[in-house]
Parts: structure tokens; sequence; C-alpha cells
């Protein structure tokens, strides 16, 4: 897109690109309908233990985040936050190919394949969201985010709910061949990132002018933790990120191997949650806009807290869909304020410098919880029958701890216009 030339053709450029970022997202939501929601149970279906599937998602946190703190510097070593963004999204969706080739290697070699191939896939996307998150933060004012972000995410939502469909879908029709099945899920993946790439390439980027002042290292950010507004913020998500992905990896593996879900049911199931999101989102995003971003993350994220050890009542699919639908409704919600609160947290010199530094944090707190989980999931005492509905319930008192204990340091950082949700 060509740079404007005045104030007028500036405001029609960012109309248009906003556009294509809802076009982009739509692209993106197939590549994750197809893509990331089958990586786990690809793993399930190639044989994975309980600790390769642990494995599976320390690895895809850990590598990606031990190298994204160096986001901020290609972006300014470019000179283009589009640049960095198209860049890396090319080579993530290549890394689709080899993924979708596994089923044709020798056989020990599969699970060890896919923990690599999927580990390089989410490295690259890691170097996307910082620069992103930073253009878009420029692109839409501060008072209309909710109200953007939540258009975006029906978009988003429900391209994700009609892939995931589809790919479970194909994986039905592939029963008997399943592994085939995959093959085509994950190649529909790779042509949908390539398409979301072309939208991105076309956006208009804002100048953004970054000095030497704004420069500080990743020691410096972890040394100011508890000393901002931001750094409380950052310690509170990276734990609740904790607390939920130490069974977050579990959850397909336990529809499928051990409650013995067929694709068709476990994609109704998964479905659920993007499907309850595009109903909630805009009522956030309305929400968000008046009231600010924190009260809204304070209550979702008790909501979510609760969710896990619901699993322990009852394995009924109803009731798991019942589950799986407050799940949607209040995840919508956490997510859409997080990304917001965060724009709204810092300057925009250096907002992809400490979106890089959250996520390098965030991403090893993930990490970190994959692999307890995997630990855990084979060496804790059973619940109801299962070892993972012990481990649900341990994420669930983490995440309550987090929720409370640690969210009630942070301080909303927009003003309120209203009192009432």
């Amino acid at each position: 897109m060509e740079v404007p030339q005045n104030k007028q053709h500036e405001e029609i450029a960012v109309r248009k690109s906003l556009g294509l970022s809802i076009k982009d997202g739509v692209a993106f939501a197939a590549t994750t309908g197809f893509g990331d929601n089958y990586l786990n149970p690809f793993a399930v279906a190639l044989g994975a233990s309980n600790l390769q599937i642990g494995l599976l998602g320390s690895f895809n946190q850990l590598v990606p985040s031990l190298v994204q703190f160096k986001a901020a510097d290609i972006t300014e070593r470019l000179g283009s936050r589009k640049k960095v963004i198209v860049l890396f999204v090319f080579f993530q969706a290549l890394m689709l190919l080899p993924v979708a080739m596994i089923p044709y290697l020798p056989q020990s070699i599969r699970v060890n394949s896919l923990i690599f191939f999927s580990t390089l896939y989410l490295l690259f996307a890691s170097f996307v969201n910082p620069p992103w998150g930073s253009l878009m933060a420029d692109l839409v004012p501060e008072g209309k985010r909710g109200e953007f972000f939540s258009k975006r995410g029906r978009y988003v939502g429900l391209a994700t709910v009609i892939s995931a469909f589809l790919a479970g879908y194909i994986l039905h029709l592939f029963k008997k061949k399943f592994l085939i099945g995959f093959t085509i899920i994950f190649l529909i993946a790779l042509v949908a990132r390539y398409v979301s790439c072309y939208f991105q390439s076309r956006m208009y980027e804002p100048p953004l002018e970054v000095k030497r002042e704004h420069y500080f290292s990743f020691s410096q950010f972890v040394q100011r933790l508890n000393v901002g507004n931001f750094g409380k913020y950052v310690m509170f998500h990276s734990s609740f990120s904790f607390a939920v992905f130490l069974a977050s990896p579990f959850f397909p593996v336990f529809m499928l191997r051990d409650l013995g879900f067929s694709y068709i049911t476990y994609t109704i199931a998964t479905t659920t949650v993007p499907l309850a999101s595009i109903l909630a989102v805009s009522y956030w995003g309305r929400r968000a806009d008046s009231i600010g971003n924190r009260r809204i993350i304070q209550i979702c994220s008790l909501a979510v807290s609760i969710l896990p050890a619901l699993w322990l009542i009852s394995r009924n699919i109803y009731f798991i869909l019942a589950i799986q639908t407050f799940a949607g409704i209040f995840w919508a919600g956490f997510n859409l304020c997080s990304s917001n609160f965060i724009y709204d947290s810092v300057t925009p010199e250096k907002r992809t410098r400490c979106i890089s530094y959250f996520n390098t944090i965030n991403g090893i707190a993930i990490c970190m919880g994959n692999l307890l989980g995997g630990f855990l999931a084979t060496h804790i005492p059973r619940s109801f029958g299962y070892q993972l509905l012990t481990l649900f319930a341990i994420s669930s008192c983490l995440r309550i701890f987090a929720s409370t204990a640690l969210f009630q340091r942070v301080k909303e950082v927009r003003k309120i216009v209203t009192n009432s949700v």
C-alpha cells in the first residue's frame, strides 16, 4: 500500500488496512481451525505418550519464548513492522508442509518430528505478534479498540468454527486412513496462512520513530516487573498462563483417549468455545470501551478459573458442552481485554519491545506449565478414575490464586466512564 500524502489519504489508508486486517484474521482463523487446533490430536493419533504431549506443548512455547525478545531488535533493524510480519508469516506457513508429511515418515520418528516442526512453526509465529500488536494499536484509536477487535473477533471466531468443523469432517471421512486426513487439513492450513500473508502485505504502516532513549534491555524490564503497573500485570498474566497450560494440552487427550470421543464429537466440543466467543465478544468489547479492561479481566479470569474443576462433576457430553460454552464466553472477554490492556499500558515507541518481552516471559511460564503438567499427568493420584481430572483440579486452584492474589495489584490505565457492567 502506498504511503499517504496527506491526512485524508492517511485516514482512507487506515480504513482499508483495518478491512484487510479482518480478512487477514479470517484466513488466519482457517489456519488455526485446520492446523493449530489439531496439533495435539495429531500427536494422539501418532501414539504420543502423556510425557510427549507435555514435551510438545513445552517445546512449542519454550523455544519461541527464548528468542522472541529479539523481535523488537529485528523490527528496528529492518525499519518496518510490516516487513517483519510478512517475512515471518511466510516461513511460519512453510513449516506446515513438513508437518503434513509426517505420516509418511518412519513410525519411530513421527512424534519427535511433530515436536520439531511444530516448534519451528510457532517459532516463526512468535516474531509476528509483537510488531503486529504494535501496528494494530497504531491503526485502531484507543477508544475504539474494544469495538474493532470484538468485530474482528466475531469474524475470526466464525471462521475458526467453520474450519474446525470442516477439519473434523475430513478426519471423519478418512477415519480408516486418518493420517491421510491429517495431511489434508494441514495442507489447507498452509494455504490459508499464505492468504493471510497476502492481506498483511497490503496493509498501511503508520510511521513510527524509535529513538535511542526508547530502548531498554530485557534484563532491565525484568528488574522492574514488581515496580510498574505493566510489570505487575505481566506477573499476573504469566502466573495465570502457567496455571492454564498446566492442564490445557491435556483436554484433547482426555476427550479423545480417555473418554473415547470420535473426531466429530471432539470437534463439536472444541468448536463450542469459539462459537460462544462469537456471541459474547461484542458484549465485552462495548463494556471494555466504557469501563476499561481491568474489571472485565477480573470477572473473566475468575470465571475461567473454576471451569477445569467442573470436569470432575460429570463427563457427560452435554455437561462438557455447557462447560465449553461458558469457557467461550469468558475467554472471549479475557483475551480481548488482555490484549487491549497491553496496548493501553505502553507508549507507541515502546510497544513492540514491551509486547515481545511480555510474550517471552509469558511463553516461559506456559512452557513451565506444560512441563510440570506432563510430569504430573503420570505421577499424581486419580480422581474419579482419571489422573488428568486431578490435574484439572490443580489447574483450577492455581488459576484462582493468580486471579485474586496477584491481579489485585494491577490498576486500570484507562479513564472509566461508568461503574456498572
